[in-house]
């Protein structure tokens, strides 16, 4: 995936929600909206803040996560160059469900809730944007369901076919602290869990590069998926 995006036409043209959209409208789009940079760590919103715009990021990692009654961080995913967040504020509510941080310094391109409805009137598009938008709320009611579903191992191997595919090498763009957040474990825990499988010669991961017995791996996704 691209790792930086210099102009956003280039995402709204590529993007699910907006690829299909006339120039003039995707200019209006770019004159309109505001560039923003964010520090690592610093807080795009907080849960339950109240919003007026959503976001496409341009350049950097953003981790999306809610926090339980115990006051537990349950990261639901990371968002990459060239995808979109907070954009349930459009229709669903005024505030943001999720909390958003800067996972690295990032380069974020805002939009205005107000300047969306003005321009997307369409009632076909609309009601394409929103189905789209509920099957993204579902996904991330999914994720927190699975955090609790499955053990440690489970989760690493269905986050691996997730966010890269199975491979037999897979380009690792996370670090291993990013990806114990991304299943729900202590970076110590998954240290472990990956030493046990080095062990047993299913994972070797040298820096961004990771080798991966598919076969293995594929067993434990198949056999989830019938649980």
């Amino acid at each position: 995936m691209k790792e930086i995006f210099n102009d956003p036409k280039e995402i709204f043209n590529k993007s699910l929600f907006f690829g299909g959209l006339s120039p003039e409208i995707i200019d209006k789009l770019e004159k309109r909206g505001r560039r923003l940079d964010f520090a690592k760590d610093e807080i795009i919103f907080f849960e339950g803040d109240r919003g007026d715009e959503f976001f496409f990021l341009l350049s950097g990692l953003v981790r999306i996560y809610k926090s339980t009654d115990s006051d537990k961080e349950v990261v639901l995913r990371y968002i990459k160059p060239g995808e979109m967040f907070g954009e349930v504020i459009l229709f669903d509510s005024p505030a943001y469900p999720v909390n958003a941080v800067a996972q690295r310094d990032s380069i974020l391109f805002a939009i205005k809730r107000q300047l969306f409805l003005e321009l997307f009137t369409d009632e076909s598009f609309v009601k394409f944007f929103v189905g789209n938008l509920f099957k993204k709320m579902r996904h991330l009611a999914d994720r927190v369901a699975f955090l609790n579903a499955y053990d440690v191992e489970e989760r690493f191997f269905l986050f691996i076919n997730e966010h890269y595919g199975l491979q037999s090498v897979v380009k690792i763009d996370l670090s291993k602290a990013e990806i114990a957040e991304a299943i729900g474990t202590l970076p110590e825990t998954l240290s472990r869990l990956l030493s046990r499988l080095k062990s047993r010669g299913i994972i070797e991961w040298n820096k961004e590069e990771m080798l991966l017995d598919i076969d293995y791996a594929a067993s434990v996704v198949e056999r989830l998926k019938f649980e």
